[in-house]
C-alpha cells in the first residue's frame, strides 16, 4: 500500500472531489480525515485506523476551529503527513456584476481558509517533514470571462503555494498545487453549458492527489495541470 499508516487531512470532502480523495485514499492505507462543516468536532473522536475515513468537524473560514482539529491531529499522532487543501466556493459573473459581499466570502473560504489549514499543518508536519497538496483550478493560471472573483482567488492559491514552498522547503514540507480542468462534480452540474461526457471525473484528480503524496520528500512537485482531452474546459 501506498500510503499505510499515513496521517491525511482532506477539507471539503464530504462530497465531490473531496469525497473521491478521501476514498482513494483510505484504499492506500492512509488514516484519513474527511473534514465537513457537519461533522462530529475533534473531541468525540479518539481514533481513526489505517485504510479508514473518520468525518471531522471543520469550518475553515473559522481559526478557532482550524486550530482545535490540527491540535488534536498532534495529540492523537505527533505528526501530519499530508494535507489536502480542497475546500472552495465558486460564483461564476462578470467583475461588474460581483458584490462585495461574494467576493469576501469567495475569497474567506478558497484563500484564508486554505492560509489558515497551512499555516496550522505545517506546524504539525515540520518537525517530520510532510506535503500539502492544493486544489486550485485552470482559473488560477489561465484569465477566463466571467470568473473574476473565483479566478483571482485561485491565482492567490497559486502565488500562496510558491512562497509556502521557498519558506518551507528546508523544513522538507513540500507544497503542490493542481490545477484540474472542467470537473464532473456539483459545482460544474450547476454551470450548463459543460458537456459532462467531454469533462474529467472526481478520480482523476484523486488520483493525482494519490501520485503525489506517495512520492519521496526529495521530490518536489511544485505544479500539475489535469486537463479533459478538448483542453482547458
Amino acid at each position: 500500500m501506498k500510503l499505510l499508516n499515513k496521517v491525511v487531512v482532506i477539507t471539503g470532502a464530504s462530497r465531490g472531489l473531496g469525497l473521491e480523495m478521501a476514498n482513494v485514499l483510505a484504499k492506500e492505507g492512509a488514516i484519513v480525515w474527511a473534514t465537513s462543516r457537519s461533522a462530529p468536532p475533534p473531541n468525540e473522536i479518539a481514533h481513526a485506523e489505517p485504510g479508514s475515513v473518520t468525518n471531522i468537524q471543520l469550518d475553515v473560514t473559522d481559526e478557532q476551529s482550524v486550530l482545535a482539529l490540527f491540535a488534536h491531529v498532534q495529540r492523537l499522532y505527533g505528526r501530519l503527513d499530508v494535507l489536502v487543501n480542497n475546500a472552495g466556493v465558486g460564483v461564476f459573473k462578470p467583475v461588474e456584476q460581483t458584490s462585495l459581499e461574494e467576493w469576501e466570502n469567495v475569497f474567506r473560504t478558497n484563500v484564508t481558509g486554505l492560509f489558515l489549514c497551512s499555516r496550522e499543518g505545517y506546524k504539525v508536519m515540520k518537525a517530520h517533514g510532510g506535503r500539502i497538496i492544493n486544489i486550485s483550478s485552470v482559473s488560477g493560471y489561465i484569465p477566463i470571462a466571467d470568473n473574476g472573483v473565483y479566478g483571482a482567488s485561485k491565482f492567490a492559491v497559486q502565488g500562496f503555494s510558491q512562497i509556502c514552498n521557498e519558506e518551507w522547503k528546508n523544513d522538507n514540507v513540500r507544497v503542490s498545487t493542481i490545477f484540474p480542468g472542467a470537473v464532473h462534480t456539483n459545482m460544474t452540474e450547476d454551470r450548463h453549458f459543460f458537456d459532462p461526457s467531454a469533462m474529467l471525473v472526481p478520480k482523476d484528480v484523486a488520483d493525482t492527489v494519490l501520485d503525489i503524496a506517495s512520492r519521496p520528500l526529495h521530490v518536489r512537485i511544485d505544479e500539475v495541470k489535469i486537463l479533459p482531452p478538448t483542453g482547458i474546459l
